[in-house]
């Protein structure tokens, strides 16, 4: 018929017999582009430790602290003599704790994240180090801690979390040049790729300029930071990771856990790479000129 012979034409139209027909996969079969991204990987992966070996004879640093020449920003004996948090220090604050349980603090006065990461003290030479990444372009060190920070363990916060840098203003970020957290986030997403982290640096901003941290006690903190933060996005059912450099009060990344939480994030924890110990009541007094809690 008329019909048939109109569908038989076009049909060779669309599919002329110089072209084959494309193959229909089943839903065990892989295609064939997917099988070449895995087969990419597993070369990358299995290349990597030649590349590195190759990449440090070529290309040999001195220990940021110690001046040796050697394969990492930071030198295995230096690294060593760094001070690292206990491991039974308080899940949520990592301050001193009793064998790992949460703390009288924060029974009292709960932070607005769940769990905290902080793998060294704010203490000498590792201070050093992070003011040389911060204010000194030495940005290896962030590599090197991403690479050490776990010391070979296991990931532990949620696969896929979408990890939070803590923002700067644009003020600040235009003075400076870059985000030491959004750096950081990029070298722990990097390292781990395996647990599939995500780096969202517009996720949250800082709507407005506050006074300089260092020059204020516990107390001012709290409040140079307050609405200082707002989402941009929802956060619905998302597992966020908040990422700084350095924890002294919490203040800061208190509020942007708040934040977070009112963007309706499922669950808030935090990583850090330094944290400050807290002033005994007398340095207290010293450095304040009163004792502040």
């Amino acid at each position: 018929s008329l019909g048939n012979r109109a569908r038989a034409t076009w049909e060779n139209r669309s599919h002329p017999a110089s072209v084959a027909p494309a193959r229909a996969w089943g839903p065990n079969q892989q295609e064939p582009r997917i099988l070449l991204r895995t087969l990419y990987q597993d070369v990358r992966r299995a290349a990597a430790p030649v590349l590195a070996r190759v990449r440090d004879r070529a290309l040999p640093q001195s220990c940021l602290l110690c001046g040796d020449t050697g394969p990492q920003a930071i030198c295995k004996p230096c690294a060593l003599s760094l001070p690292r948090v206990g491991a039974d220090a308080c899940p949520r604050c990592q301050l001193a704790s009793v064998h790992g349980q949460v703390c009288g603090r924060c029974l009292k006065r709960p932070p607005q994240w769940q769990h905290l990461l902080a793998p060294w003290s704010y203490a000498f030479p590792f201070d050093a180090a992070l003011l040389a990444a911060k204010y000194g372009h030495a940005f290896a060190v962030y590599r090197w801690a991403a690479e050490n920070a776990l010391s070979g363990h296991a990931w532990p916060f949620a696969r896929g979390a979408t990890m939070l840098p803590v923002p700067l203003a644009p003020e600040r970020l235009q003075a400076r040049g870059y985000n030491q957290a959004l750096l950081i986030a990029r070298e722990f997403a990097r390292h781990f790729a395996d647990a599939d982290l995500r780096v969202d640096n517009d996720a949250a901003v800082r709507i407005r300029e506050t006074d300089v941290q260092q020059r204020l006690n516990w107390i001012e903190r709290r409040r140079n930071v307050r609405g200082a933060f707002a989402a941009t996005r929802s956060l619905a059912g998302e597992s966020v990771l908040l990422v700084d450099d350095v924890l002294t009060t919490g203040a800061t990344l208190n509020e942007l856990a708040r934040v977070a939480l009112a963007a309706g994030a499922a669950q808030v924890d935090a990583l850090v790479l330094a944290r400050v110990q807290p002033l005994r009541r007398r340095e207290k007094t010293v450095k304040f000129n009163r004792a502040v809690t």
